[in-house]
């Protein structure tokens, strides 16, 4: 009797091989010991059928051949125990029990056969039978249903901030090197490596997020700038604000202003992203410097304000300013109205031939891409000398198959807390003069440079640089009060320098309704007897201003006030400009207007 029990459960191990191949195996083994026992030649000929019969054919009748198999097997099995001298009774004892434990083993089948999706039944184990099935049918068990563990783990969603500072604190741990390295290509390819790795083994799922999403967004978080790198990079985007970890907006380039329902989930996360990006400039943002100015390329400058200066629940305040100017074609200004082809092609010939220029207005006025669109005019025999200060907003040098085509000269200045090592304006427009420019570029004056720059106009280099100013004849007092931060000299005697300086101020404006225009181009006229005169030469006029629907609806036009004055045409005419371009710009409008001495 144990040797049967052990070939019953050797027969039940059989029941956890694949589904199609176990009823064959059991028939077979069952017809086996039949034969063996019993030369009954029906159960011998059902044994051939049992092993020849296609899977099919076993699937459709398993109930019926396993009810047969059954009987048979007790009566030969009763045959054997007579031949032992066991009593009727205990032959009908040990039948209920190969009777109860066939059940038992139907019941186990028809569990394994709903788990593969072969037969639907109920799952019923009793306890004895639950203990006796072996390691080893547990285990082919299991191994039915591998594929579907590996593919669907817990389905428990996280949110996404638990997760990030998980993975953080995992490479911290494990690949603290990694993590504090330098940013490169590598580096980021491994920390999105390693961060893929941690995802799949651990089985970790964000709602509303796939698995690949998911790493994206980590690996965004920790090699880049999270949800602002789409920003940072894209295209038509030219100013971000952060005013506070939750309240984002970004600015594009034709004025519309957007809040983003993106955010960063804490104070300490904006700062953090904060601080990889003023790593690129090599700046520290901490309670010992809570502000700072740093950049994350050329043409991308961050300004950056922390606690304590802002509040605690603010957490940082931070400007990036996207500068890309020399995408900026002439057409795009006419276009959008910001100035007319005349305009622009009177300021592009100012600095061509040697006419400082300085291009004034508000913030997000447009002051610098206008300036750098300007500056993509110079012809390639010009040499440039470019001073900006911090990080380079202006990419002038132009390349034609592999070579450079003019001749420019890029610097930036330096802070320090070591004076020695500190480079200002003020020490590279020292410098610009020996590198023997044709144009002098200052980014922006904003304090005593605005003195040295002035001086280097004044000794016939074309300066072309920016001021923040709210209108044209404001620009002048305006560069007076920046001078006076260098030199100790009379308001009138500042004037006339930079009068002399600057003959020609563009002021751009940013209207109500987001538009920008080139508001006012003037001119300062300094007559033989040492007077002013502030002469417009064209103008945006407004006719229309009205509010619809909560929004702005502001119509006008430009137009041409007055021509040159005679004085800057002699200027134009020393400096080579042709004869009949200073006709066009000394021609009458058709309605003049009176100019005003100052």
């Amino acid at each position: 009797m144990l040797g049967e029990r052990r070939n019953n459960s050797s027969a039940r191990g059989i029941l956890f091989e694949e589904p199609e191949n176990w009823i064959q195996k059991v028939d077979a083994e069952k017809m086996e010991e039949l034969s063996t026992k019993s030369e009954n030649t029906e159960i011998s000929r059902r044994k051939e059928e049992a092993v020849s019969r296609p899977i099919e054919q076993k699937t459709s009748n398993r109930d019926e051949s396993r009810e047969k198999g059954t009987q048979a097997e007790k009566k030969n099995r009763n045959t054997v125990r007579k031949k032992a001298g066991n009593p009727k009774g205990e032959l009908e004892q040990e039948d209920s029990m190969q009777d109860e434990e066939g059940s038992s083993g139907r019941k186990r089948l028809d569990r394994i056969e709903r788990e593969t999706g072969e037969y639907e039944g109920e799952e019923e184990f009793p306890g004895k039978e639950k203990e006796e099935v072996s390691f080893d049918n547990r285990r082919k068990q299991g191994a039915l249903r591998s594929g579907e563990l590996f593919f669907s783990a817990e389905k428990t969603d996280r949110d996404f901030a638990d997760v990030l500072r998980e993975i953080q604190g995992y490479l911290s741990k494990e690949y603290s090197d990694l993590v504090a390295a330098d940013g490169s290509e590598e580096v980021k390819t491994q920390i999105r490596r390693y961060a893929g790795k941690y995802i799949q083994e651990h089985r970790i799922f964000v709602k509303g997020m796939s698995t690949d999403e998911l790493l994206d967004a980590v690996y965004s978080e920790m090699a880049e700038y999270g949800f602002l790198t789409k920003y940072i990079y894209g295209d038509g985007i030219e100013e971000i604000d952060i005013n506070a970890w939750d309240d984002v907006e970004i600015q594009y380039s034709g004025g519309t202003t957007k809040k983003l329902e993106e955010h960063f989930t804490s104070p300490e996360h904006a700062i953090n992203v904060v601080r990889r990006m003023l790593h690129v400039s090599g700046m520290v943002l901490d309670d010992a410097s809570p502000c700072v100015l740093g950049h994350l390329s050329k043409n991308i400058r961050i300004a950056v304000l922390k606690t304590p200066i802002v509040d605690e629940d603010v957490g940082v305040a931070v400007s990036i300013r996207i500068v890309n100017p020399q995408n900026m074609k002439k057409e795009d200004f006419v276009r959008g109205g910001t100035a007319t082809d005349e305009m622009l092609d009177f300021l592009s010939e100012c600095i061509r031939y040697g006419i400082s220029v300085c291009v004034a207005g508000a913030t997000s006025s447009g002051k610098t891409t206008l300036l750098g669109w300007l500056l993509t005019t110079i012809p390639d025999g010009k040499r440039i000398y470019s001073i900006e200060n911090g990080s380079r907003e202006l990419a002038l040098v132009r390349r034609k198959d592999g070579h450079v085509v003019n001749s420019v000269i890029h610097t930036l200045t330096r802070d320090s807390e070591n004076d020695r090592q500190r480079v200002d304006q003020i020490t590279l427009l020292d410098m610009a003069l020996r590198f023997n420019p044709d144009i002098i570029v200052v980014g922006e004056m904003r304090g005593s440079e605005a003195n040295a720059a002035q001086e280097a106009a004044r000794t016939g280099v074309a300066v072309v640089t920016t001021i923040h100013s709210m209108s044209c004849d404001a620009t002048y007092r305006r560069m007076v009060s920046l001078c006076k931060r260098a030199v100790d000299m009379s308001d009138e005697t500042l004037m006339g320098f930079v009068t002399e300086a600057y003959p020609i101020v563009a002021f751009c404006k940013q209207l109500e309704n987001r538009e920008r225009r080139l508001m006012e181009i003037m001119e300062c006229e300094i007559l033989p007897d040492g007077q002013r005169v502030f002469r417009p030469l064209f103008q945006y006029e407004i006719t229309e201003n009205k509010m619809v629907n909560g929004q702005f609806i502001i119509h006008g036009y430009h137009r041409k006030i007055n021509p040159i004055s005679e004085s800057l045409a002699r200027r134009f005419l020393e400096n080579g400009m042709p004869q009949e371009m200073i006709r066009r710009f000394l021609m009458e409008p058709e309605n003049g207007k009176e100019v005003q001495a100052v």
